[in-house]
């Protein structure tokens, strides 16, 4: 009998330890990550935010779990992913990026980094030849198709991003005292029983009025879509703003900013709303994004006066369709415009 070569030995090995590396990769980024922490050109793509996070992790996991029991065939899986691994790397690094993202928010490591370590698994799975080191042996493909789907599966069930509902707005009746009193006056033929009706509420049921104290939620999903152009023309007390905030506290009749400390675009932004503020002064409310990074990778100092409020940092803060910072217009409590202006 033929004694193994050193290469039938290691291939498989060569093979294994990638797609583990994959594996617990895509596991924390699952766990633990958000569409914030995929790159910036796959979170604005077609796919959109959520399917651009959840497609990355489907496909990770589907094609690690098929390495690690089929390395004959999962040689091929895994040097396709870190082909496309390393290209995406190889663009965060030409546009300055500071984290790769692969590791969703839990661990921050830089595209040059992370490229080095992918190019290594690379460059070891291919130097041990698995395509003639691992032995051809009988394939079963339903457990291939049922390792996929598993792998395909998992982050739409364990993954926890369900948005919580606003808090629909107590009705209050109007009571009698509301009521213009009755008039004994007669002038006109104009009595009591002629009475008049107010033309701007004949008709017209009783304002929404939001009763008790807000609160916040109890449970935090793991993250939470803001999409502030579907707001236009609601109540900014029916967004998904009045869920993390007491929109209650603040100006309705003012320009609302949404952005983040740690985004340069809403620093530039911000620098120049202060700078215009004397020629142009508005009614401001700045809420924060809040992220565990502020204190850490905080780039916003500068801002014109305005009123302060912040979203709890026990989330991740997902705005679409484009980037923070992002300008509310307010009358009356009503959103009259939504303008992004992440790409100035």
């Amino acid at each position: 009998m033929t004694a193994p070569t050193p290469f039938a030995l290691l291939s498989p090995l060569s093979v294994r330890l990638p797609a583990l590396w994959v594996l617990g990769v895509a596991s924390i980024k699952m766990f633990g990550g958000s569409p914030n922490d995929i790159p910036e050109f796959l979170r604005t793509s077609f796919l959109g935010p959520d399917m651009a996070f959840f497609g990355a992790i489907m496909v990770e996991l589907s094609f690690a779990l098929v390495a690690l029991v089929f390395p004959r065939w999962g040689w091929m899986l895994m040097s396709a992913l870190y082909a496309v691994f390393l290209g995406v790397l190889t663009h965060l690094i030409a546009t300055g990026a500071a984290s790769c993202g692969c590791f969703g928010g839990a661990v921050s490591l830089s595209p040059a980094s992370m490229m080095a370590i992918d190019g290594s698994f690379l460059a070891l799975m291919l130097a041990t030849r698995p395509w003639r080191a691992i032995p051809k042996g009988p394939t079963n493909w339903l457990v291939v198709a049922l390792l996929a789907g598993l792998g395909a599966a998992a982050p739409w069930i364990l993954v926890e991003n369900e948005q919580i509902e606003v808090p629909a707005p107590v009705q209050v009746p109007p009571t009698p005292a509301a009521s213009a009193p009755a008039s004994n006056d007669t002038t006109n033929g104009a009595g009591a029983g002629s009475q008049q009706p107010d033309a701007n509420n004949a008709g017209t049921p009783p304002p929404a009025v939001a009763v008790g104290a807000w609160r916040l939620p109890e449970k935090f999903p793991q993250y939470v879509h803001l999409r502030p152009p579907e707001w236009v023309g609601k109540s900014i007390h029916e967004t998904q703003l009045a869920v993390w905030m007491d929109t209650r506290a603040y100006p309705e009749d003012a320009t609302w900013i949404l952005y983040l400390e740690t985004c340069s675009h809403c620093a530039e932004y911000l620098k120049q709303l202060e700078a215009n503020f004397a020629n142009d002064p508005k009614v401001y409310v700045f809420v924060r994004l809040s992220t565990d990074k502020d204190e850490v990778e905080q780039v916003v100092h500068i801002k014109p006066p305005g009123e302060q409020a912040a979203l709890p940092k026990e989330t991740s803060w997902v705005v679409s369709p484009q980037l923070p910072p992002w300008e509310l217009v307010l009358e009356g409590g009503i959103v009259r415009s939504a303008t992004a202006h992440g790409d100035e």
